[in-house]
């Protein structure tokens, strides 16, 4: 089985990052170039952040993945996606969920992702009589 980062919002996936697939030159760039912009520092919560550990890091790109989804900006919540796959190889999860005015971001560490069962359709047809 491969190993998937499975991204769920309110319990629906909404992207998968399949790590058993190579990774064109072209994004690993693109993450060389996030990686520099985080060593500059970012605001996380509310709080200055200047010497950012892997941890926050990936809380930061997560809550940016919340931020993208909700702005439906699919390729900047792809690039995240692909970020947090390739940079936090222990990461199953990404489960984000509307939380008042807000969003709630979890990383999923220990569950890992289960695509879900496609569930049958059911169809009634009801013919008019004429």
């Amino acid at each position: 089985m491969t190993d998937i980062l499975g991204i769920l919002v309110d319990g629906q996936p909404q992207f998968e990052f399949d790590r058993g697939r190579p990774l064109p030159e072209a994004q690993r760039a693109y993450l060389e170039r996030m990686d520099r912009k985080m060593d500059q520092g970012f605001v996380l919560q509310g709080r200055q952040v200047s010497d950012p550990d892997l941890h926050t890091r990936a809380r930061f790109v997560a809550a940016g993945l919340a931020n993208a989804l909700a702005a439906s900006q699919d390729a900047l919540a792809m690039a995240m996606t692909t970020w947090l796959g390739v940079r936090c190889p222990d990461l199953k999860q990404v489960r984000i969920t509307a939380e008042g005015p807000g969003m709630k971001v979890d990383l999923d560490y220990e569950h890992p992702y289960r695509r879900p069962e496609p569930q049958p359709q059911v169809v009634e047809f009801h013919p008019t009589r004429h």
